[in-house]
């Protein structure tokens, strides 16, 4: 029960870190036996995000509302940290990330669109070296990479 409650307060304590401004570099997250997916991806980011667990297979979706120059380099440095953190939970066999953006269409209109997609197969995911996370080139890595061309320098 205090393990839990420290849990809780560390998430809390990240998050309103976190809340406080964008860090270039991913935030750490304590990972035990009681971490939830939720957990780790709101201590790496800020954005609003949903997550589907289902035998293994694990489907993240993270709203960027304040998308810069440069946010490509930062939502690939947090998805390869979220990456490296899910692989310390044994639940996790096969993890894709998504990133959604507002885009402007063509009438004006600002709609909520993928912008970025990454997605792992068990086994290429078990391939990898998490451990070593900064080093990992997540574009050349995973199953499936998809980047829109609103992200493409």
């Amino acid at each position: 029960m205090l393990l839990k409650k420290l849990i809780y307060l560390m998430v809390f304590a990240s998050l309103l870190l976190v809340a406080c401004g964008k860090s270039a570099e991913p935030k750490e997250v304590a990972v035990d036996q009681n971490t939830s997916v939720e957990d780790i991806v709101g201590v790496i980011v800020k954005n609003e995000f949903s997550v589907e667990e289902s035998k293994g297979v694990v489907t993240i979706s993270i709203q960027d509302t304040d998308v810069t120059e440069g946010s490509k380099s930062q939502m690939l440095k947090d998805s390869t940290k979220i990456f490296a953190e899910l692989s310390k939970l044994k639940s996790v066999k096969t993890p894709a990330i998504t990133w959604y953006a507002p885009l402007t269409e063509p009438d004006g209109d600002k709609t909520m669109t993928e912008v970025l997609n990454i997605y792992f197969s068990e086994e290429d995911y078990n391939k990898v070296d998490w451990t070593n996370y900064l080093q990992v080139d997540i574009e050349s890595s995973a199953t499936n990479y998809h980047e829109d061309k609103a992200l493409e320098d």
